[in-house]
């Protein structure tokens, strides 16, 4: 079931000829439920092999975030006894 899309149909009010506001909660929408993220997923055929590398691409660019922000954290810190030792 997680594998198909919970965006089954929706109705989006225009009111006033305002279309501009009915196409941003329409997008709204469709971020919230990640309906673009699985359309543009699903849009071309990956292959295994290289599904497998988009995972690992993902998983080590979300530690590398992870870190990167710990030691900018680490580093940002007015506590420490001396910033720059030398």
């Amino acid at each position: 079931m997680s594998r198909h899309f919970r965006f089954i149909s929706r109705t989006v009010f225009v009111k006033n000829n305002e279309i501009d506001d009915a196409l941003n909660s329409i997008n709204r929408l469709m971020r919230n439920e990640k309906i673009s993220d699985a359309i543009r997923r699903n849009q071309y055929y990956i292959t295994p092999c290289e599904r497998r590398q988009q995972v690992d691409r993902e998983r080590a660019k979300r530690l590398y975030g992870s870190g990167m922000a710990k030691r900018v954290n680490f580093l940002m810190r007015k506590s420490r006894p001396n910033p720059f030792p030398r």
